[in-house]
């Protein structure tokens, strides 16, 4: 789907991923922060609004570093369950509301 077409497209807040340079709403933010042992210390990235590719890009690359039997799942939180009590939304509601088709 397009931007546009998304029921919460908002022109004001239509910018370009300065990664891709595709068209970004809200779709990812990564911030990298080092501290004391690196030499980066007191150094911080923030790349933010990128392209979703971007961020599962990053995802993924984090979780080919990590040790079996690990995932970065442990390290994720979805907050569309903890702020949202879908089980109140109708499929009516949910289908009204762009959020299944």
């Amino acid at each position: 789907m397009s931007k546009e077409k998304d029921p919460f497209y908002d022109e004001g807040i239509d910018e370009t991923c300065p990664i891709t340079n595709k068209q970004v709403i809200d779709d990812c933010h990564i911030k990298i922060e080092f501290g004391y042992g690196s030499d980066l210390d007191m150094t911080t990235y923030s790349f933010s609004p990128v392209h979703d590719e971007v961020g599962k890009k990053v995802l993924d690359y984090i979780q080919s570093l990590m040790p079996k039997g690990h995932s970065i799942d442990e390290f994720g939180n979805n907050m569309m369950d903890e702020d949202f009590d879908w089980g109140e939304w109708s499929e009516e509601d949910k289908r009204n509301h762009g959020l299944i088709d």
